[in-house]
């Protein structure tokens, strides 16, 4: 029977399992994109396990301020990936109008030129 903690809502061995699956797709996420907010992330769900080790409350305030802290670094670092995102994808839709505008004005261009050409040679 498992038992279930006052200080954790989980028992320990399911815990250990969420800890053990997120650190493994944190680990994967980072090598593939390199993001700095999943580093924070995996500290953070690492350090939940750091409930267990002491019991006195004055740690778990401060084990509490550094997942508050983690969770802004988390959110600021997604917003500013996010905003570059943005930006880019911005640039990129900017660059394919630019190429699509050059590519109507050349074919308008060739369709004129063929005209010219067509009356140049009757």
């Amino acid at each position: 029977m498992m038992e279930h903690s006052i200080i954790f809502p989980l028992p320990l061995s399911f815990h250990i399992g969420f800890v053990i699956i997120s650190v493994i797709l944190l680990i994967l996420c980072y090598k593939k994109r390199k993001y700095t907010y999943e580093l924070y992330m995996l500290v953070g769900i690492i350090s939940t396990l750091f409930v267990y080790v002491c019991k006195e409350k004055p740690y778990f305030y401060i084990l509490g301020l550094e997942e508050m802290i983690l969770l802004v670094l988390t959110i600021v670092d997604m917003a500013k990936v996010s905003k570059a995102a943005a930006e880019a994808e911005k640039a990129q839709n900017e660059a394919a109008e630019k190429a699509e505008k050059s590519d109507g004005a050349e074919t308008v261009s060739e369709v004129s030129d063929d005209t010219g050409d067509t009356d140049k040679d009757e």
